[in-house]
């Protein structure tokens, strides 16, 4: 079996990648109440998170909006958010407006501690249909291990303090491949600009139908079940440089899409797009002018009955 993703991979074969991210900032939340103010906040099941199990998932506003997307996982007696570095604040006031009724507190540790992503190839050829919504932790020397994902390639975080010096970076250019997982975090310039759904959160583990009510629950709970947006967030690859600035456009000049987020991987470029139409639409898409070429998800948006 030929694995779509072989042309783009290739250059990790037999390497490790990893790579300091600096755009990740952490949010740390202490107390006795710590779990119960996450609860009616994200999207994602706190009552599953452990010290072995680590959780994807969002914060919205009223309107369903993602304010920041992260992921989370609990060290000693602390829970730690992961989340874009200029968005730690802005989650924090957020947050705040909650927690006045709970023991509890909320740091922002930015300047705690550092994450790391590390990347390597495997063997895995199967698509998942979804994506699980628990991360398997491990905690070993001070470094706490999140594995975010196996396929199209193994990829983790590694969280430490700033004094644990002994994680490495190597090829930390091949850490752009980690966008092949399709599970993005948010920046502070996407905050309150899309719905959980339009980055294909409800099959990747990001969203819990069954825990019950949280901040914007019912705006995402009407698009699983009511809605009609045909919004999802779609791969694709093109080589050389486009002005991603630009509307993606179909062969008829109709704007389908917008670049979510771009990475340069040896002269090419790997994107999320955030489509406005079913795929199957249209055979040609057009960016700055170019046809680009469309990837397959790291995963099926189709349910399984």
């Amino acid at each position: 079996m030929t694995l779509p993703y072989d042309t783009i991979t290739s250059s990790l074969q037999g390497k490790t990648a990893i790579a300091r991210l600096h755009d990740i900032g952490v949010l740390r939340i202490t107390g006795v109440d710590a779990k119960k103010l996450l609860q009616g906040q994200i999207t994602c099941d706190i009552n599953k998170l452990s010290s072995s199990d680590g959780l994807y998932g969002a914060i919205c506003s009223i309107k369903g909006r993602i304010i920041t997307s992260f992921y989370i996982v609990q060290k000693d007696d602390d829970i730690l958010i992961l989340m874009d570095r200029d968005l730690v604040e802005t989650t924090l006031l957020h947050l705040k407006k909650y927690a006045v009724f709970f023991k509890t507190e909320l740091i922002n540790d930015n300047d705690a501690f550092h994450v790391y992503a590390r990347a390597t190839l495997n063997n895995m050829e199967v698509v998942p249909e979804k994506l699980s919504e628990t991360l398997p932790i491990t905690h070993k020397n001070n470094i706490v291990s999140m594995t975010l994902n196996h396929y199209p390639i193994d990829t983790q975080w590694l969280i430490t303090d700033l004094e644990n010096t002994s994680i490495k970076e190597e090829n930390k250019e091949l850490i752009a491949l980690s966008a092949l997982a399709v599970r993005p975090i948010i920046t502070q310039a996407q905050s309150e600009t899309v719905l959980p759904q339009w980055l294909n959160m409800q099959r990747t583990g990001g969203i819990s139908f069954t825990k019950g009510c949280y901040t914007g629950q019912e705006i995402v709970a009407r698009m699983q079940y009511r809605g009609k947006s045909k919004k999802q967030l779609a791969l694709f690859q093109w080589e050389g440089n486009l002005d991603t600035t630009k509307e993606l456009m179909d062969d008829q000049g109709k704007n389908i899409g917008h670049v979510f987020s771009v990475e340069n991987i040896q002269g090419g470029q790997l994107a999320q797009i955030i489509l406005n139409i079913d795929p199957n639409e249209t055979e040609h898409f057009l960016l700055d002018g170019k046809d680009i070429s469309m990837l397959p998800l790291p995963y099926s948006l189709e349910a399984t009955k």
